[in-house]
């Protein structure tokens, strides 16, 4: 059987992977090395310089590819330096039309660095696809959404996104770091870049920073190459194996994790001392319906939440009752083994402007929960224990 046609499952264990011909070692090949022996003098040989390419890096891109259904991946040392990188495949006076909430370092690369090069943004609301419209430029090239958002919760309608691409002939781009491959598939909807931190789910393990970009067109993956080797923007062969071997667990912990957080979201969503509870799960969620049908396996480890208090002095004891002996962690990143507990306003939003981050309702009392690996009753008892200190 051909591994296209292989199970999910089996792809995650065996893609791009097979035991090694001189020792028939079982795990993937750590290959260090900086430069290679040329074989031949005069010929151009596939192996030269690791930043162009590297055995453990190139076993990596094969399995994003096969986990992705097909085309071609650049890996990068970061999600943020993947998403610069696809910034640099545009000209100055392209336009690009965000969602309207997007991770804050994708943010700051368009709103304080890349603007400076002459690239416009606008960031609009794609759940009324008539705004989409009006905002569309002769100069746009991209829409670019990333679902479920980070860090309200909010799912874009792929589906829908997919129509108004096809309509406008401009293609789109996903970030997908809140919803990897084991429960949505970018390009089933048409997506023409599929972009991922690595460093949350696929990893998995809070021990790597990494970040991906797939596509089906070849024409880009060459511009993703080229940038690859040219700017430098590498992953190890080292965090490269990390990221392999965590992938091989993606499903299973996406699933134990997703089960965990439903647990954690139905228990805060009960209780009175909370503003705003937010998960895709919930069938409260204005985009539930939407996430059932795009989101598989479960919803994620993430639930947001916003306090009815919010003054910093109970606030801060909040966390401190919450954190008090470190099963659950306050600090930033998410989709580790550890329950993490954020703050939006001063982690991964805090470049935004205070206007910004009001009208997208990250308030002053708002948190962004990451499920971890251990007991869902563990982290309510924490959860209980901060919530009466308000």
């Amino acid at each position: 059987m051909s591994k296209n046609k292989l199970a999910f499952s089996t792809l995650l264990v065996h893609a791009g992977e097979k035991p090694d011909p001189v020792t028939g070692a079982i795990a993937p090949i750590l290959v260090r090395t900086k430069t290679y022996k040329q074989p031949e003098f005069g010929k151009v040989s596939d192996w030269q310089y690791s930043r162009a390419k590297n055995p453990t890096r190139n076993i990596l891109e094969e399995k994003l590819v096969a986990l992705e259904g097909g085309g071609f991946a650049t890996v990068f040392g970061s999600g943020n330096a993947a998403t610069a990188n696809f910034f640099l495949t545009l000209n100055p006076g392209d336009h690009i039309i965000f969602c309207e909430e997007v991770y804050g370092g994708t943010y700051r690369l368009a709103t304080q660095l890349f603007n400076k090069f002459g690239i416009i943004f606008d960031f609009v609301d794609f759940s009324n696809l008539k705004k989409v419209k009006e905002a569309v430029k002769t100069n746009t090239k991209y829409f670019f959404v990333e679902t479920p958002t980070n860090p309200s919760l909010h799912i874009i309608d792929l589906a829908k996104v997919s129509k108004l691409s096809k309509e406008l002939k401009i293609p789109f781009v996903v970030d997908g770091t809140f919803s990897p491959p084991c429960s949505t598939k970018a390009f089933e909807y048409g997506a023409e870049i599929i972009i991922h931190s690595l460093s949350k789910y696929c990893a998995g393990h809070n021990d790597v920073i990494a970040g991906a970009i797939i596509t089906k067109n070849e024409k880009i993956h060459e511009k993703f190459k080229f940038l690859q080797r040219t700017v430098g923007a590498i992953l190890s062969p080292d965090e490269c194996y990390r990221v392999i071997q965590g992938i091989k667990t993606l499903e299973l912990r996406w699933k134990r994790v997703s089960a965990s957080a439903q647990t954690v979201a139905e228990f805060l969503a009960k209780n009175n001392k909370l503003k705003k509870v937010s998960y895709p799960g919930l069938k409260n969620h204005p985009n539930h319906k939407v996430a059932v049908k795009q989101i598989k396996n479960g919803f994620g480890a993430v639930v947001s939440f916003e306090l009815k208090n919010n003054q910093f002095s109970k606030i801060k004891k909040f966390v401190e009752k919450v954190t008090e002996d470190d099963i659950i962690v306050y600090g930033e990143s998410l989709a580790s083994p550890e329950t993490i507990l954020a703050y939006p306003r001063l982690m991964s939003h805090c470049s935004l402007t205070q206007e910004d981050r009001d009208s997208l309702g990250i308030s002053d009392s708002f948190f962004r929960l990451s499920v971890g690996f251990e007991d869902p009753q563990d982290i309510i008892a924490r959860l209980e224990a901060g919530l009466k200190t308000l």
